[in-house]
């Protein structure tokens, strides 16, 4: 059924889908996939829509597309993540992967037992894929297409570039062993410039992730109780304006139409969402270079932010009650 559902769905996203499965080693079927994150989604966000609009009066259409493409982005973005992930883990070994398949090379393995030998349990994803290789060179597939086999089955560029410049390499009649050796030294040197630009940049990081999950929370907390309790002193005055001579303007006494302190929370409300989720996308820039890197600080920021807002909120109100 659910491949059935998969067929309506735009080739794109399929392979977009099916592609973070492969990156993560998932054993599923794509299609069942897709099918069943798009109909369950569909379900859940009629029936998200449906109460809101029941109990808040939010218009349906609103709110099942947000909720609806909330859910089907979330499921994406967290297939990429965790991908991505398991890319950078890969990145930090891949030096000591390859300084042990050279030393393996120069002590007279073959290049398929070097890699089988070479695959650890600490290498983590690299184990499987080092395996496989070694299988499939076995069987008779080329060094070069077994070792392609393995940038593509894992999300990481500095893997590419350096299986790359292994099979460049192989193909020109260079010692393997040697190949080897002189791209672990600058890969290790690689990570250890990064692992220092981190920790230049982890300042402004601290002071983004301030801004957004302490500063913000705590200016639009207190100006939004400030406003409700303008709103609740100034209902009950009454300004006699019969003395005014002249015609009279808006500013003549105290306006009729106010902003509601609703309105005012609900305001805040928003720009604090928006204010974190950029936060958090900034973050994932400096740190990595590449936004959806920090999706992963959004849980995080929405907890402390709204958490902070409302605790703010629920401390003025018990301080102030009386004007309330």
């Amino acid at each position: 059924m659910y491949n059935k559902i998969s067929l309506f769905i735009p080739k794109s996203f399929r392979l977009a889908f099916a592609k973070e499965l492969d990156y993560l080693g998932m054993s599923v079927d794509a299609g069942k996939f897709v099918g069943f994150v798009f109909s369950f989604g569909l379900f859940l966000s009629i029936g998200i829509a449906l109460n809101l609009y029941f109990f808040f009066e939010i218009p349906f259409a609103f709110s099942f597309i947000g909720f609806f493409l909330l859910f089907v982005g979330g499921i994406y973005a967290w297939l990429n993540i965790t991908a991505e992930s398991k890319g950078k883990f890969v990145e930090k070994i891949l030096p000591d992967v390859l300084q042990l398949i050279a030393s393996n090379v120069r002590s007279g393995l073959t290049t398929e037992r070097a890699l089988l030998v070479s695959a650890r349990p600490e290498f983590g994803p690299l184990e499987f894929e080092l395996k496989k290789a070694s299988k499939k060179i076995l069987t008779g597939t080329p060094v070069q297409d077994a070792l392609s086999a393995i940038a593509k089955s894992i999300k990481s560029k500095n893997l590419e570039k350096t299986v790359w410049l292994i099979n460049k390499g192989i193909s020109s009649g260079g010692q393997v062993s040697d190949v080897l050796s002189q791209l672990s030294d600058d890969l290790r040197e690689q990570n250890s410039l990064q692992d220092e630009i981190s920790a230049n940049i982890s300042v402004y990081v601290m002071l983004i992730f301030f801004s957004a999950a302490i500063g913000a929370p705590i200016m639009l907390g207190i100006s939004s109780f400030i406003v409700q309790i303008l709103d609740k002193q100034t209902s009950g005055l009454q300004v006699d304006t019969s003395n005014i001579q002249g015609p009279r303007t808006p500013f003549s006494g105290i306006p009729q139409a106010r902003i509601s302190p609703d309105f005012v929370v609900l305001f805040a409300g928003v720009s604090l969402l928006v204010t974190v989720v950029f936060a958090a996308l900034t973050m994932g820039i400096i740190n990595t270079g590449s936004e959806k890197n920090g999706m992963k600080y959004l849980p995080v920021l929405l907890i402390v932010a709204f958490g902070l807002f409302f605790a703010i909120r629920i401390m003025l109100a018990t301080m102030f009650k009386q004007l309330l």
